[in-house]
């Protein structure tokens, strides 16, 4: 491998002026993401390390340039979209490239008639919903990280937002693709919205957090901006009520943009629903007056307007936060307390299994002293998340509850769900691939194995 000065030397000669930079604190800051070390990851200290170089492409070209030097030289790869994936899926474990699309910002088309948008990879969600809206359109994925997550970042992540009951993942909006390989090939995918011609190509790139290849465009879905829109908030009296309120709903058809749902874990039974509807007029009241009567028939009170309309206008208040504190340079690696170690999960379950999975999980997590902060669900009643802690910051306290969040996770797996259902996977959860995927993980390794033979395309994730 070339030293770090002659790595930007010979990447300046491919590049323009300025698109390179191998100074700190550039590299401290894109050598990681949103994974804080303070999340119960023991292996993050040893894995994380320092890029030789950043790179900053404004093409397709450029990206070419970097991946067939990097392949040539067998340089590590890391592309990195708004640096909020929460898995570790930007986190640099070898010294090679972080590739910043960040510059690759511009919004290429967007036909109206079509419903559809087509952006490069560096183009923040934001700015897109904001062009569409000028069109009578929105974007339908609406992650808390909007204002600063990007196009290519929340594909290759395949995640979820806010109004995922009704437009599905940032994957289920994706049309068509521009990719460039490993070997520094450009695979273009058509934009269409349905082909019976074989698996869809598309499907290995949406989720696959960089390891196949790197995503520089996309053709998304858009949809009507909403005629109407109808915000509620519910109190129910425990976390069962609830979801069988959530469940009685989809179980009919209803379809909410909205559906948040928590209680505070192990301080307060009492659960409280954030239900949003929207889409034509007519159809916003129908879905509006029989979600109400089904949260009535369980049990729900419903609380003043205002309250559904400031969760409605902060959602993502914490992505805002968060860019301010990296960019001032402050140390993320205490969200819930400096006293505490803390972390997360977010399964998918047969509905019919979440009630049962939640009690064996308080039983589990409460052997392990940790403290349930909040059960919840969110878009659908499959969709089961717990904020965990454990009072402790000493590797002692990490280690217990690193142990908790993998027995949770297995035990998901076990009951005939999946361990992550938002984030990715990343770094964080690599480990426990092999027992979610099964034969499934071989061919995913052999894919790996045809499509970059010389392994340089941000390796260590998805434990590829």
């Amino acid at each position: 491998m070339r030293s770090e000065d002659q790595l930007a030397k010979a990447l300046g000669k491919l590049l323009r002026p300025g698109q390179v930079h191998h100074e700190e604190p550039t590299l401290s800051r894109y050598g990681r993401d949103a994974l804080a070390p303070g999340r119960s990851f023991l292996a993050y200290q040893e894995l994380a390390t320092r890029p030789l170089v950043v790179v900053r492409p404004r093409s397709t070209e450029d990206v070419v340039q970097v991946v067939t030097l990097a392949n040539r030289e067998r340089i590590p790869i890391v592309p990195y979209g708004g640096g909020t994936g929460l898995m570790g899926g930007a986190l640099t474990v070898q010294p090679g490239i972080v590739l910043d699309l960040s510059e690759m910002n511009r919004i290429l088309e967007i036909q109206p008639g079509d419903r559809t948008a087509t952006a490069q990879a560096g183009v923040v969600l934001k700015d897109l919903d904001l062009a569409l809206q000028e069109h009578g359109l929105i974007l339908g994925h609406d992650p808390w990280t909007v204002p600063i997550a990007t196009v290519g970042g929340t594909i290759s992540t395949n995640s979820l937002g806010y109004r995922g009951a009704r437009y599905g993942s940032m994957g289920d909006q994706v049309l068509g693709l521009e990719v460039v390989l490993p070997m520094g090939d450009v695979l273009r995918l058509r934009p269409v919205p349905r082909s019976s011609t074989g698996p869809l190509l598309r499907h290995l790139f949406i989720g696959g957090e960089g390891v196949f290849g790197i995503i520089t465009a996309a053709t998304l879905r858009a949809f009507p901006k909403p005629e109407a829109r109808a915000l509620h908030a519910f109190t129910f009296p425990d976390f069962a009520a609830g979801f069988h309120a959530i469940d009685a709903m989809f179980h009919i058809g209803l379809t909410p943009a909205l559906v948040d749902y928590g209680d505070e874990g192990d301080d307060d039974p009492t659960a409280t629903l954030y239900l949003g509807f929207e889409g034509f007029r007519e159809e916003v009241a129908a879905q509006e007056g029989r979600a109400l009567l089904v949260c009535r028939d369980h049990r729900g009170q419903e609380l003043p307007e205002a309250v559904a309309q400031e969760f409605w206008t902060t959602r993502h208040a914490i992505a805002e936060r968060f860019a301010a504190r990296r960019s001032a340079g402050e140390d993320l690696s205490h969200w819930v307390g400096a006293e505490e170690t803390w972390d997360y999960v977010h399964v998918a379950l047969p509905a019919s299994r979440v009630l049962a999975y939640r009690d064996r999980c308080r039983d589990l997590l409460h052997r392990h002293g940790v403290r349930v902060r909040e059960y919840g669900l969110w878009n659908q009643p499959e969709l089961f998340s717990m904020s965990l802690s454990r009072r402790g910051t000493a590797q002692e306290d990490r280690a217990a509850l690193a142990a908790a969040v993998d027995a949770v996770l297995m035990l998901a797996q076990d009951m005939a769900g999946s361990m992550e259902y938002v984030h990715g996977v990343g770094v964080r959860l690599a480990h426990l691939m092999e027992r979610e995927h099964g034969q499934g993980i071989d061919v995913l390794r052999a894919i790996k194995r045809a499509l970059d033979p010389n392994h340089i395309l941000n390796p260590g994730k998805l434990g590829l």
